[in-house]
């Protein structure tokens, strides 16, 4: 990826994905980036599930190139605050400390 998508908007991420100019997996991989250098220092997550983010990323991707673009959001990362009930190994605090 040539710049940075730090700092687009959730909108021109989902048509520059729609687009094919960059790809969920790239952006997937920078925000993952940001979260294990910024994440310790700002206390951002309690859990980072990059395997299962990178391959939802790979299906999304794949799903877009077959022309299978399901919407706006579709391709995008996000994160999930720490107040929503989790199943399938990933841990839910509701910001406890364990």
């Amino acid at each position: 990826m040539s710049e940075t998508p730090i700092f687009k908007s959730v909108r021109e991420l989902g048509f520059r994905i729609k687009s094919r100019d960059i790809s969920p997996v790239e952006v997937t991989k920078h925000f993952l980036d940001r979260l294990r250098k910024y994440g310790p220092e700002y206390n951002s997550v309690v859990t980072i599930t990059a395997d299962l983010a990178l391959k939802q990323a790979k299906s999304a991707e794949d799903e877009i190139f077959k022309g299978e673009y399901k919407g706006p959001l579709h391709g995008i990362p996000y994160g999930a605050k720490d107040l929503l009930a989790t199943s399938g190994g990933i841990p839910t605090t509701w910001g406890a400390k364990l």
